[in-house]
């Protein structure tokens, strides 16, 4: 039945021969953008929160977990999808009806994220909007901070099953690393639960966490009040930094900006 609604959709919709993009990814959309390329999308993912246009496209679920007829139903010709898109046998559906099928490499470093910008302009056919926007990321980044002067913990959930903290090889690392922050959550890799109790006897300075958390919670002060914040200082201060989600947990041409708002957060305290 699913390959039948499949057909049924090509055959009412034939493509054309203008190019019809969906990006899956926040990553891709927002350097689709950055290349002027956005007319050639038709619909982005969930996670394609910046910039605001984006969010007024077509939308086809979120990345991780893509469903063929969602795709399918916008007549695409190319599906941009980056690392950890799926389901692997959504993707295989949609490619199977000739739509063109790009995977991505998930960029962890500065290099990885300009790997990513002249890749995409290569695939786009806007290799000089690629060089300028790599050019313009270079510049925009500060020096690394010559020491560390504070501590932070980067929250990407504190409810009752635990704290789980952004440890290395994450987006939110680097920016810590930059701007001069010590990562408490460095013991680990990717996000892991961290044991609040040894937390609280390291205690950092501030916390940081991406605004779709902390607003899906109520704001601030909820996220603040949450049961497994208790012991730390920091969260009944409420000295936390709400960073732009897709800023602070993949990697974004805006990444100077990131930089910024954790240094100047770091001098308030």
């Amino acid at each position: 039945m699913r390959y039948l609604f499949i057909l049924i959709l090509l055959t009412a919709h034939p493509l054309s021969a203008q190019e019809r993009i969906v990006s899956a990814g926040g990553t891709l959309t927002e350097i689709i953008f950055a290349l002027d390329k956005q007319n050639t999308l038709v619909a982005v993912d969930q996670s394609s929160l910046y910039p605001k246009q984006a969010t007024q496209l077509d939308q086809i679920g979120y990345y991780r977990d893509l469903a063929a007829e969602g795709v399918l139903s916008v007549r695409p010709t190319k599906l941009l999808a980056l690392e950890g898109a799926g389901r692997a046998q959504a993707l295989a559906q949609i490619e199977a009806t000739g739509v063109e099928l790009i995977h991505y490499k998930k960029p962890n470093s500065i290099n990885d994220l300009l790997n990513l910008v002249k890749r995409l302009g290569k695939d786009l056919n806007a290799n000089y909007k690629a060089q300028v926007l790599v050019a313009q990321i270079k510049n925009s980044l500060p020096p690394k901070a010559s020491n560390e002067t504070h501590s932070a913990l980067f929250l990407l959930s504190a409810n009752e099953r635990g704290l789980v903290a952004a440890g290395t090889d994450t987006v939110a690392d680097l920016l810590l690393d930059y701007a001069g922050v010590t990562n408490l959550g460095a013991t680990h890799k990717g996000f892991k639960v961290i044991n609040n109790e040894v937390l609280a006897v390291k205690q950092p300075d501030f916390l940081i966490a991406p605004a779709h958390v902390v607003y899906s919670l109520g704001g601030k002060e909820a996220f603040c009040n949450q049961p497994t914040l208790r012991l730390l200082t920091a969260a009944k201060q409420c000295r936390l930094l709400v960073m732009d989600s897709l800023l602070s947990l993949g990697m974004s041409p805006r990444i100077a900006t990131g930089i910024k708002e954790l240094s100047d957060y770091k001098a308030t305290l």
